[in-house]
């Protein structure tokens, strides 16, 4: 029988079948991950002062220099972070490969584990056949380093763009599931994919949302509890244990990114800022946590300065953020009954 998108599909579907309900990562055995954002193709003339909400406190600097991955671990320890989601542009793509490359040897010895967010199909021109690629060479060349982060034992890729570069939901989930077959048909992997409902999951085997707030949508958090019953409910009907990750920010400003726009491949939005009001914001967000039943917690972002997300010490609020995640993400991974209690507050709210 030939190999269409219909019976591709029906062949996962099977393999789904056969995969038992696995324990949760937050389970008592295994505390729940917190991870952030980390970029890796900065250049020294992005922190001009121009381009960005705010500047690092210890200056510009350029993702392909060792120090500079080794001086973030170390900020990454201070925040209590278990490692981080490390956006990449595919394997055709050589400076974030490379910077993926040194940001696992930084790491060898310790605990921090990291894996890729692959952005290959916001690029202009990007096949099928090239995120097919960028799939097995994760597989091939990385998931088996000890410092790639596994949950359940099995590696883990954070997707986004989902409908890139087909179209459509109906044709982009033919198009992942064609990919799921010829680099992972055997789901050894752990694969998440980014949006507002389940439609790509079970195919896929989680569910996270990027953008938290947006301009004519504010408070967008607090929508997650029903992004994760919709994952739920896709889980009680295919019988296979997917994943929610959680999403907290500590504010947001992209109000400078018109200076970058060349450079920019981001979906088109209104450009908005968030104040941050000196930590309340970045409360806010960890709130509604509680209501999710989640399975990690994704912190955007290490360093995003683009967006104006990070937490990485900055002139203007130093290691404040620091701090605050370390604090806020330890209750979250301990179950803490100060967030429950947050979250009852955030009950009925309308974002």
């Amino acid at each position: 029988m030939p190999l269409t998108p219909r019976t591709l599909t029906a062949a996962l579907i099977i393999t789904l079948v056969a995969l038992p309900l696995a324990h949760t990562a937050n389970a008592q055995d295994a505390p729940r991950l917190i991870l952030a954002d980390y970029m890796m193709w900065y250049q020294p003339d992005v922190f001009d002062g121009a381009k960005t909400f705010d500047v690092p406190a210890a200056g510009a600097y350029n993702s392909d220099d060792m120090a500079t991955i080794q001086h973030h671990l170390q900020l990454a320890r201070r925040a209590c972070l278990d490692g981080f989601t490390a956006h990449w542009f595919g394997a055709k793509e050589p400076r974030t490969t490379d910077n993926f490359n040194k940001l696992l040897a930084a790491s060898e010895g310790s605990s921090f584990r990291h894996a890729v967010v692959l952005l290959e199909n916001s690029l202009r021109r990007t096949k099928e056949q090239d995120l097919s690629d960028s799939v097995r060479f994760v597989l091939d060349h990385w998931a088996n380093h000890p410092n790639y982060l596994k949950i359940d034992g099995r590696p883990v890729i954070f997707f986004e763009g989902m409908t890139r570069p087909w179209g459509s939901v109906g044709a982009a989930k033919a198009g992942w599931a064609r990919i799921r077959q010829a680099t992972d048909p055997q789901r050894r992997a752990i694969w998440f994919a980014e949006g507002l409902t389940a439609a790509f999951n079970p195919l896929f085997d989680g569910l996270y949302v990027y953008r938290i707030d947006h301009k004519n949508g504010p408070r967008s958090w607090l929508k997650q509890p029903v992004f994760a019953a919709r994952l739920r409910e896709a889980e009680r009907q295919s019988g296979i244990k997917l994943y929610f990750a959680d999403t907290v920010a500590p504010g947001f400003d992209d109000t400078r990114s018109v200076k970058v726009r060349a450079t920019d491949v981001r979906v088109p939005a209104p450009a908005f800022a968030r104040d941050r009001r000196n930590g309340a914001y970045y409360r806010e967000t960890f709130s509604v946590t509680p209501q999710t039943g989640g399975d990690l917690l994704l912190v955007k972002s290490f360093n995003e300065w683009i967006e104006g997300t990070a937490i990485e010490p900055g002139s203007r609020y130093g290691e404040l953020y620091l701090d605050l995640t370390c604090e806020l993400g330890t209750a979250y991974r301990n179950g803490d009954p100060a967030l429950a209690r947050a979250a009852e507050e955030t009950k009925g709210q309308q974002p």
